[in-house]
């Protein structure tokens, strides 16, 4: 069955305006409105399948899945997606070095792990108030960032870049690594990597919503 309708309902096929679009992207286009690009619902259509076959694929095998999105507008509604058991996630303020320095991450889930502990302990009822209050405030601001990742036990097998051209920094070192990753990417994305790149409107609410939900339907 064809999703080409749904794509166009949910505006996924909306690029950027095409002073700010790359002419690598230009297969991609159906054409230009109004100076907005365009891509072809047919060609996103095969992309999506592309990608949910390669989640479908890792899901299998167990492998952990893990989706890096810092727009703000999708952020609650990511969490609320990964509650499924269906991936990890870093949707706020994603620290650079998460592929690269996965070592790094390890240690900070460990941290927040052993706070967490903490403020639930005997010792923590016998700090003062103010200290008990930096502690929550601690606790607080690294949960904002790690909460997604606490349960990530080892380097994922996929990672899912939302806004390849935004989160540029983070295609770079999943090619750096050659790890497998899936990128949705605008018309203006010009870090081109091998891997599964979906075309699609990284701004828009409807567009996010659709195409995450797809692929891990």
């Amino acid at each position: 069955m064809s999703i080409a309708t749904d794509i166009i309902k949910a505006k996924v096929f909306v690029g950027q305006p095409k002073n700010k679009s790359n002419p690598k992207t230009s297969d991609s286009w159906m054409g230009v409105i109004n100076w907005m690009v365009v891509f072809d619902p047919t060609l996103i259509e095969e992309q999506l399948k592309v990608a949910k076959n390669l989640i479908s694929d890792t899901k299998k095998s167990n492998g952990q899945i893990l989706v890096i999105c810092e727009k703000s507008l999708y952020k609650e509604e990511l969490e609320a997606l990964s509650s499924k058991g269906w991936f990890h996630y870093l949707n706020h303020k994603v620290p650079s070095g998460v592929m690269t320095n996965f070592d790094t991450l390890l240690g900070r889930i460990r941290s927040l792990k052993e706070l967490r502990a903490f403020v639930k302990s005997p010792s923590f009822e016998t700090l003062t108030k103010k200290e008990q209050s930096m502690k929550k405030r601690e606790l607080k601001k690294i949960e904002q960032v790690y909460k997604g990742v606490v349960e990530l036990k080892k380097k994922p097998e996929l990672v899912i870049i939302v806004d390849g051209q935004f989160m540029s920094k983070f295609v770079l070192e999943v090619k750096k690594l050659k790890s497998k990753a899936i990128v949705l990417a605008s018309s203006d994305f010009d870090k081109w990597i091998d891997q599964p790149v979906v075309m699609c409107n990284t701004n828009g609410f409807d567009s996010i919503d659709y195409v995450l939900n797809y692929l891990f339907s």
